[in-house]
């Protein structure tokens, strides 16, 4: 009789979790109008202090910043963690993987995927002006529904500044930046109208037993798995700059056949819009926006961009897979991460060529 009442006692609780949905906003101040709103919703909102705020404008939130809010979230059974910097319309997603598991950070490729997805099933005539370094699996989402989108070599914050964002067209144009800021033009208020699309269908996928992160399974089900990197290599030395240059100079003027065990199967020099394919010689116009980059294709489905600036060297890897099942996405990203550690040493190694 008593193990009977516990049992039905656990089952109503986890019942009762399941009706509606629990979201966190955390942040480094209070965001009362933006949870007033989102409340709205028929949702349960409240606001938690970040243990870590970001600190300058290229700052990302990253699982550092949030692992202490996750800890709370799934203390006290939240459902979805939004981590946002509303000077900037920055913002970043906490995701179960299960309705009861633990969360996971979705990075800004995963976020763009899935609001991007949700939008265009909602908004006939949207655009999307995005950054060189977010993914280009959008294009094919944009693409089946016959929407426009435009890859962008320069998006930095605050994006409303942005001559790009100014002197774009006034109806609605999704803007998306590396540095985990959307904007959506348009709309008065873009933040709260993105969190709201966004906490709705994870509203949805809970009434079906699913979270967001099933909802980004689906995109990589329906397009194909693609694991992104971004990295950035201070150059602010005289040294540094050399080294890079002569890394930039080797892969342009005499690129090796090889990066290690990996054949580079092509080099587009997007400084002069070309690609050339190293397996035939040909050369043929490049697709990419005109940059002072490097882009090389390897043939194991990785390719990489390289991108100086004054400060730094930007790395851009990305890589295709196929994701059989779920649980493949933990270990098809680790495997990729270890790509791009040995990948990062093979490249490093043309600087040290005589």
């Amino acid at each position: 009789m008593i193990e009977n009442a516990i049992n039905e006692e656990v089952q109503g609780q986890i019942e009762k979790e399941r009706e509606g949905l629990k979201v966190l906003i955390t942040s480094e101040n209070p965001q009362d109008e933006l949870i007033a709103k989102l409340a709205n919703l028929e949702v349960e909102v409240q606001w938690h202090k970040i243990a870590e705020p970001l600190t300058s404008l290229e700052d990302t939130f990253t699982f550092r910043h949030l692992k202490p809010v996750f800890d709370y979230a799934e203390k006290n059974g939240f459902d979805l963690v939004i981590a946002v910097d509303s000077t900037y319309d920055k913002f970043t997603l906490g995701v179960r993987k299960l309705v009861t598991g633990n969360f996971i950070l979705l990075n800004i490729h995963h976020t763009s995927l899935i609001l991007s997805k949700l939008l265009l099933e909602n908004h006939g005539s949207l655009r999307c002006k995005k950054s060189i370094f977010i993914t280009d699996l959008l294009e094919k989402i944009f693409a089946k529904h016959e929407a426009e989108i435009t890859t962008i070599v320069n998006l930095p914050t605050p994006l409303k500044d942005h001559e790009t964002f100014i002197l774009s067209e006034p109806d609605e144009t999704l803007f998306i930046s590396e540095n985990q800021e959307i904007l959506l033009k348009g709309q008065n208020d873009s933040l709260s109208y993105l969190l709201s699309r966004l906490i709705m269908s994870a509203k949805k996928a809970k009434s079906e037993d699913k979270t967001l992160f099933d909802s980004l399974i689906g995109i990589y089900t329906d397009y194909g798995f693609q694991r992104e990197k971004n990295l950035a290599v201070s150059i602010e030395e005289p040294s540094q700059k050399v080294f890079f240059k002569k890394v930039i100079a080797r892969l342009k003027r005499k690129p090796p056949m090889s990066l290690g065990m990996t054949e580079i199967t092509s080099i587009e020099d997007l400084s002069n819009g070309t690609l050339k394919n190293l397996l035939s010689g040909r050369i043929v116009p490049s697709k990419s926006p005109i940059a002072n980059a490097l882009q090389v294709q390897l043939s194991n489905n990785s390719r990489f961009l390289i991108f100086p600036t004054e400060q730094k060297i930007n790395f851009f890897f990305t890589s295709h897979g196929k994701l059989i099942k779920k649980d493949d996405f933990t270990t098809l990203s680790q495997q990729f991460d270890q790509r791009v550690v040995k990948l990062l040493s093979e490249i490093n190694r043309l600087g040290l060529e005589n």
